[in-house]
């Protein structure tokens, strides 16, 4: 039996004029085969290719396809908001998320993130066990360790999103810088399906998708997590340490037949000290910074997981 919840997908296209076609294929042979209503929103990120003829072709000639249309950003805008734009534009109870149309998966993990997600939970992620960049383990352990939320982020092929959770992201800030982020800070239930890649994704990206997602790492680090006031934090407590240090080798020294070069102590001491408070001002500064921003993007007047109705 074809389940009957009307779902969404939406995929992101940027120059993917070879993998666009046998992964619709493959899409829609899933969503024809499993649902009675669906539709699949392609968002083209003003791909310099044809990446939009190819689909266009395809869909033309296909049989038995529809519900297929294509978003075209107006120009390049990166990953994060050409997905914004389709999901604004879907109308599904349920809506999956391809960042990436390179299938290093079995078309079967589609359906079993889809049956994971009615078991109840309202985001549920498909991740690889394997095949992952040295960059994306490094960038996944910083935020993580620079990140209070009780969910971690951890790379993602794709994921499914009930409408509460789009709802609650939404209710969260009009604008979602990083998705993933949002998803994990809005509090309802998640859980992450693990598969075994089957080859590596992601060469071939030009400079510009690089260079956009080194700058989303970088925003992402600023607003979601507290690195930069740890680490000034560390440096503050270090230059801290070096003058405790100095001090008692002063004490020291009084003390003893050792002698400092004349003027070495109180030079290193007013240095340390001069850093000291400079990097104290600025995690003051990074602490003040810090709230403002959790009262943009993260702080809600309350956060649940769900509602269970024990009598009837």
């Amino acid at each position: 039996m074809k389940q009957k919840n009307f779902v969404s997908c939406v995929v992101y296209m940027h120059n993917a004029e070879k993998e666009i076609q046998p992964f619709i294929q493959s899409l829609h042979g899933v969503m024809k085969e499993s649902f009675e209503n669906y539709e699949i929103i392609c968002v083209d990120d003003a791909s310099m290719d044809s990446t939009c003829e190819v689909l266009q072709d395809y869909v033309s000639k296909a049989e038995k396809i529809d519900s297929v249309s294509v978003v075209k950003m107006s120009y390049y805008q990166g990953q994060e908001a050409a997905m914004n734009a389709g999901r604004d534009l879907a109308v599904g109870d349920y809506v999956f998320e391809f960042d990436s149309i390179d299938m290093d998966y079995e078309e079967s993990l589609i359906m079993k993130i889809y049956e994971k997600a009615l078991e109840g939970f309202d985001i549920v992620a498909a991740v690889p066990r394997n095949n992952i960049s040295l960059s994306s383990r490094l960038f996944y352990s910083i935020y993580n360790w620079a990140n209070k939320a009780t969910n971690k982020l951890q790379q993602e092929r794709f994921r499914i999103l009930s409408r509460r959770a789009i709802n609650r992201v939404n209710q969260l800030n009009s604008y979602v810088p990083y998705r993933k982020a949002m998803y994990v800070n809005c509090g309802l239930l998640m859980e992450s399906v693990y598969y075994e890649s089957q080859r590596k994704v992601g060469k071939g990206r030009s400079t510009q998708e690089k260079m956009s997602r080194s700058d989303l790492a970088f925003d992402s680090f600023i607003i979601f997590t507290d690195v930069l006031e740890k680490i000034s934090i560390g440096l503050c407590c270090f230059f801290l340490l070096v003058m405790i240090v100095m001090a008692l080798y002063v004490v020291w020294s009084l003390f003893s037949e050792v002698r400092p070069v004349e003027g070495w102590m109180s030079t290193i001491g007013l240095v340390s000290f001069g850093f000291f408070g400079l990097f104290l001002i600025l995690t003051l500064i990074l602490k003040y910074l810090t709230v403002i921003l959790n009262l943009v993007f993260k702080k809600q007047r309350y956060v649940i997981s769900g509602i269970e109705k024990l009598t009837k």
